[in-house]
């Protein structure tokens, strides 16, 4: 927990945390255009923060934190662009090798994307290869039971925010933003 820690040891994590966040940013301005990402800094510190207080300093919370941390990149990619670059889930399956129970990795990595692969191949355009990809190395990380687990909170989150906010003609949203809420929200609940 982040209170048995030494307090510059958690402004050290945190600091660095912020750094990566404005590299983070600066990647994501050359890659979509500039003006397009938003809070990136503040969501990549604001994960460090949350799973150093949870986990506290171990192997653990470095996973997750890192996990996180490519979580909001693909979500504000995927928000800038509709698309998702195909690093993004070597580098989750990557960060699942750090701590890796192969069988439970490889459950989540074949079940966890079959809902969404199921709706891809019975509706053309329902779900995009991106989310699909993110879901099944998500799924390495998180394990069977995670994994559904963030799979329909990111749903839940997803159809509340397109129910209240989202315009009726508009049939195609960003689902990373939602489905790495959910990866998270699994992360701590479960």
């Amino acid at each position: 927990m982040i209170w048995d820690l030494e307090p510059h040891k958690v402004m050290v994590v945190l600091s660095v945390s912020f750094l990566c966040g404005i590299l983070m940013d600066m990647v994501l301005q050359k890659l979509v255009a500039p003006g397009r990402t938003k809070y990136t800094v503040i969501l990549v510190t604001l994960v460090t923060g949350i799973f150093m207080g949870a986990y506290g300093m171990n192997l653990h919370a470095l996973v997750c934190i890192l996990f996180g941390q490519v979580l909001v990149f693909a979500a504000e990619y995927d928000i800038a662009t509709h698309t998702v670059p195909d690093y993004v889930p070597v580098l989750i399956l990557l960060i699942g090798l750090l701590e890796v129970q192969f069988a439970p990795a490889m459950l989540g990595l074949i079940l966890v994307p079959l809902p969404f692969l199921a709706a891809a191949l019975l509706k053309d355009g329902s779900i995009g290869g991106a989310d699909i990809k993110l879901m099944g190395a998500s799924g390495f990380v998180l394990g069977v039971t995670r994994g559904y687990v963030a799979l329909m909170l990111g749903l839940l989150m997803a159809v509340l925010c397109q129910r209240s906010f989202g315009k009726e003609e508009e049939k195609a949203f960003a689902l990373v933003p939602y489905l790495a809420f959910g990866c998270m929200m699994a992360l701590l609940l479960v």
